[in-house]
């Protein structure tokens, strides 16, 4: 497995991590939870060093699934490097501009959650803390920042981190460049291609770290969804995004049917196109993709063996993207 360095933080995480909002047991349907504890285990043994979870992902339940995966005896707490978030205190995960941080992110808010954390993961730090959202409008604030160095300071955390909003690529831009933040968390994919612009320049010239979540945008990518594809009970794809934005489904089937035709040439199956894309660009440290299959764990994770994509290839899915033919995250977007 290949490594890379997670921005300035002196840290090395696989190219390829574990992604576990999928093994929630709440809004992806019902999960086992020795199958979800064997599908992160199948990525650790294929060569990832890198798992990332939250505090509400199945409001805590997935953070203690890995702190029973690290009480193994085989794994050593410092071979690993495990990132996780604090929820938002309103558990609002788009701010809008007026809403301010305090309802979100007080510092007393922070170092309870972080504790929180550590007790349900087994553990006495964390490698990356992220903040699970931000908005543009808090550019200025500095308490939270000053709460996480604290934090930090103490060895309970390695390095500050924001995951930004699905549809604000951008809206961290301003804590980066004021030296607050280590590691950006954000959405990139062949559909979402905006962070090339608008968030890769900054974190190159901050030598701030990139994770990358959802490159097969949950699911549209690598299934065989059609627009009368239905989801389980339970599933969020059954009814935020239908909801939200009509037309989401046939949307995505269509953009998929785009990006499959250019991978029908490549010689790769879609998920080695779709993982290939996103870490042929040398700012990101790590994708992430997420599942609770353990083959497909196993499978995603040993794509890092796999050559890198061809520039022509990629140019492809580049041009379908400047002619906003592919666009959006998993959740759709003008």
């Amino acid at each position: 497995m290949a490594h890379r360095r997670l921005g300035r933080t002196g840290i090395e995480v696989s190219e390829i991590g574990v992604g576990t909002w999928e093994l929630s047991g709440d809004v992806w349907g019902e999960k086992d939870d020795e199958t979800s504890l064997t599908a992160i285990r199948a990525g650790l043994d294929a060569g990832a060093n890198l798992i990332d979870t939250a505090a509400d992902y199945g409001q805590g339940h997935v953070e203690e699934l890995v702190g029973r995966l690290l009480a193994a005896a085989d794994l050593e707490r410092d071979q690993l490097v495990i990132s996780t978030k604090v929820r938002p205190e309103c558990m609002e995960f788009a701010p809008p501009p007026e809403r301010p941080i305090e309802e979100f992110f007080r510092p007393a808010w922070i170092r309870a959650e972080c504790e929180g954390s550590l007790r349900r993961l087994a553990t006495d730090y964390v490698d990356v803390l992220f903040l699970h959202t931000w908005s543009r409008a808090w550019g200025q604030e500095s308490a939270w920042f000053e709460e996480m160095s604290r934090l930090k300071d103490e060895g309970k955390i390695r390095a500050i981190g924001i995951s930004v909003p699905d549809l604000g690529v951008g809206d961290a831009n301003v804590a980066i460049a004021r030296g607050q933040v280590d590691v950006v968390q954000c959405v990139y994919s062949v559909f979402q291609q905006e962070p090339e612009y608008t968030l890769f320049p900054l974190a190159r010239a901050f030598d701030v770290g990139v994770m990358a979540r959802s490159p097969f945008s949950s699911g549209a990518l690598v299934q065989q969804w059609t627009p009368e594809t239905r989801f389980a009970d339970g599933d969020w794809r059954a009814s935020w995004p239908q909801e939200s934005n009509p037309g989401w489904l046939e949307n995505q089937v269509h953009m998929a049917g785009l990006v499959k035709d250019v991978v029908a040439g490549s010689g790769m199956t879609t998920p080695e196109f779709c993982i290939k894309y996103v870490l042929s660009n040398d700012v990101v440290s790590a994708v992430i993709p997420g599942s609770a299959n353990p083959e497909h764990v196993r499978a995603n994770v040993s794509i890092s063996s796999v050559p890198p994509l061809d520039d022509a290839l990629r140019q492809q899915v580049k041009d379908l993207w400047l002619k906003r033919e592919i666009h959006g995250t998993y959740a759709g977007s003008d």
